[in-house]
């Protein structure tokens, strides 16, 4: 187990240095592995119900309204999005928020991001253990969501965004107004 850790965490570091994405090309891994990738998982923390459709590593807690990420140990705000907003206001209203019990909410990097997205899937090209993309629940036509990364390269105005209706990543103004999906290091 720690020999995978050192090995995730390397091609992780690496992965700057090179110009890849590692989370795409593991999500390409894992989805073209055995059958198992595709089996599903409890629909909370604390029973073997099942969620239909969350695909391995993935869990929801429709209690909390958050989803698990056993993967890379991370906890997604999955309900109560807010509407659009300016990414400084997004990277506010994260480290602002108190929700399912917890304080320590952030906005995500653009990988985390990308880590959530399902390539089988569009409109909304996102992992089946989310209930909630706020383009479809909020009805505004808008799909991108935010990121903490700025665009390396180009002026400071711009950040990367991802878009939950294809699942590709994009950037944008600091201006724009894009939705927000808060996630927590578990």
């Amino acid at each position: 187990m720690k020999k995978m850790a050192f090995m995730l965490a390397l091609l992780l570091c690496s992965s700057s240095a090179f110009d890849f994405n590692p989370v795409i090309l593991i999500k390409r891994a894992l989805s073209s592995s055995s059958a198992t990738s595709e089996k599903t998982l409890g629909s909370d923390f604390t029973t073997n119900k099942k969620a239909p459709g969350a695909t391995a590593g993935f869990s929801r807690d429709d209690r909390l309204g958050v989803v698990r990420d056993d993967i890379y140990k991370l906890m997604w705000q999955d309900d109560n999005l807010p509407d659009k907003m300016a990414q400084d206001r997004a990277v506010h209203y994260c480290d602002d928020l108190n929700f399912a019990g917890y304080d320590d909410w952030r906005l995500p990097t653009k990988n985390e991001l990308l880590s959530i997205t399902d390539d089988s899937r569009y409109k909304p090209a996102i992992n089946k253990a989310f209930k909630n993309v706020a383009y479809e629940t909020n009805n505004k036509g808008e799909k991108m969501y935010w990121s903490s990364i700025k665009h390396a390269g180009y002026p400071s105005s711009l950040v990367w965004s991802v878009d939950f209706e294809s699942g590709s990543d994009y950037f944008g103004s600091v201006l724009d107004r894009y939705f927000v999906r808060c996630v927590r290091q578990y």
